[in-house]
């Protein structure tokens, strides 16, 4: 079984693939801006470059973004503390920011890690199968 220190290590692994930053720089006590830039190891979903990734682990913030929006975004960092820079009012400020280059907020999430130390096997009375195409067969009819 992984660790809970493995998993938050393959954690920003990821992000700072898909940020164009170094996965240190997540647990600095400073902001740090990067340059969003296409990676071939990124999330596939994601269309990079993004004009403003924002991303925190809890101790500061890795803003990857497009150039020409470096200051935008640095002022807003280090106006607020970290966790209100995630959650509104706040977030309107950064959105009218971007309102004058025709760009608004979007995409907001919050992932969260699991604790290995309090994960346990639940019993589950169900059948549980992986459906492939063929099993959704039936259920397209002319009706």
């Amino acid at each position: 079984m992984m660790t809970n220190e493995e998993i938050l290590r393959i954690a920003m692994e990821q992000s700072a693939v898909d940020a164009n930053c170094l996965a240190e720089d997540f647990v600095k006590t400073e902001n740090k801006i990067v340059y969003s830039k296409e990676r071939p190891d990124a999330r596939r979903y994601l269309e990079l470059p993004l004009a403003c990734h924002l991303v925190s682990y809890g101790t500061n913030i890795v803003a990857s973004v497009g150039k020409e929006y470096e200051g935008l975004v640095r002022h807003y960092i280090e106006k607020y503390p970290v966790e209100h820079c995630f959650e509104t009012p706040n977030l309107y400020v950064l959105n009218d920011a971007f309102a004058k280059y025709d760009l608004r907020v979007c995409f907001m999430a919050e992932y969260f890690l699991p604790d290995v130390r309090v994960l346990r096997k639940e019993y589950c009375s169900y059948k549980i199968r992986i459906l492939e195409n063929q099993d959704f067969q039936n259920l397209y009819t002319s009706e």
